[in-house]
């Protein structure tokens, strides 16, 4: 929801952050927090994650829970990266040290996904309300202290990049004077930027206005929440190209539509109030989306039923539990497990194990292993890694014929 207040926000955690420019055929590259993602081929299978809309219930409040256990999940997933539809932020601070505070707390929640993060702006990151206080005191710099903010993080208020032979646009629809729309020069550099890449072999775009508002919302939320002013003429506009999916959050649950072959999703379910009850789509969630040659799987998920654990396991082995009672098989790409010192890293293997039960337990192959400080650590994948299952892992040394 729109504030007109001015409020203060007091968080004080501060993390220093270094960004990263994308890769992209564009005029406008957005930027990357929590390293680049890494370099893919074109036509590479491509895993990313979606979501929004963690932001605190109020000026001085913490970060949701939610959002702490969506990105632990997000680092079990370890995607190519995340792209966020904004609202990371409560934002309506006074002074400028206030709000950078605000977006190193979200910065170091996640950073527990332990994959880069792209975001799009949010009315709680940009808003003609701001009036952060730059040295000296008295000095007012208006809206432009929170764009300024946010341009240092994210590369641009509005921009691209690209991905494996694929294409990412992050729309603000925030900005002044053109709040829930996409007009004038944004515009212009829109349909420039989809016939530079029309022959994409997928294009996604991301913005925190919804395009088409959820039918479910509830009624007060929903008149301070309308869609996007020119939605009819973007689509008009995106079915020109090879759009496969929208993601925006603004309305706080879930909510998805599909026109002409193009998916639009609401995913507003991060943390921040919810406006519907949860047979509604008012619950939290987040999108698990795969992109194999131009066909697209979109798992949604809802956090809290995947997760690892330690188990007890003998000197010369780790043993550890990874669930995963969601209704969806999903690719786990960072099982990390601490090994003991006995278990040198080019002798260790993995296994897996579903007492009680005949189902074959997936494979669970070593991605990395190495010592650091608190000890040596491997990390091992699992793709996919079934629904509705519990396995134990072990880590031990390589067994031969005759052990």
């Amino acid at each position: 929801m729109r504030h007109r207040t001015l409020v203060l926000v007091g968080l004080a955690l501060a993390l220093p952050f270094v960004p990263h420019a994308a890769r992209a055929a564009t005029d406008k590259p957005l930027k990357s927090i929590l390293g680049s993602p890494a370099a893919a081929a074109a036509g590479a299978d491509v895993l990313f994650v979606a979501g929004g809309d963690n932001r605190p219930t109020g000026n001085g409040a913490p970060l949701p829970r939610v959002v702490k256990t969506i990105f632990e999940e997000i680092g079990l997933i370890r995607p190519d990266f995340v792209i966020w539809s904004g609202d990371t932020v409560y934002g309506y601070c006074q002074t400028a040290a206030e709000l950078r505070q605000e977006h190193d707390a979200f910065q170091a929640i996640a950073a527990l996904g332990k994959s880069p993060l792209f975001n799009a702006t949010g009315n709680h990151e940009i808003h003609r309300e701001q009036t952060c206080k730059e040295p000296p005191a008295d000095q007012l710099c208006g809206g432009a202290c929170a764009e300024r903010q946010f341009v240092e993080r994210y590369g641009a208020l509005y921009g691209s990049f690209d991905y494996a032979g694929a294409h990412f646009i992050a729309l603000s629809t925030d900005q002044a004077g053109e709040e829930d729309d996409i007009k004038g020069v944004q515009l212009d550099w829109l349909k420039r930027d989809l016939e530079a890449n029309k022959t994409a072999r997928a294009i996604f775009l991301f913005s925190h206005t919804e395009f088409y508002s959820s039918p479910k919302i509830e009624a007060e939320a929903g008149r301070s929440h309308p869609p996007i002013a020119s939605r009819d003429a973007l689509h008009a506009l995106f079915k020109q190209y090879p759009v496969k999916g929208v993601f925006s959050g603004h309305e706080h649950l879930y909510w998805r539509e599909t026109h002409d072959g193009i998916d639009y999703f609401i995913l507003g379910g991060a943390g921040a109030p919810l406006y519907a009850s949860p047979e509604d789509g008012g619950f939290s969630q987040y999108l698990v989306v795969q992109l194999r040659g131009t066909q697209v799987t979109y798992d949604l998920i809802e956090p809290g039923r995947l997760f690892t654990e330690p188990a007890p396991g003998g000197p010369d082995e780790a043993k550890l539990w990874v669930v995963n009672s969601n209704n969806s098989d999903l690719p786990l790409r960072g099982i990390e497990v601490a090994l003991p010192s006995t278990v040198p890293c080019a002798e260790a293997q993995a296994s897996g194990t579903m007492p009680r039960r005949k189902d074959n337990p997936p494979a669970f192959p070593m991605v990395d292993c190495r010592d650091e400080a608190g000890g040596r650590k491997a990390r091992l994948q699992a793709t996919p890694f079934p629904k509705r299952k519990s396995v134990l892992v072990t880590v031990a040394k390589k067994t031969t014929p005759g052990d």
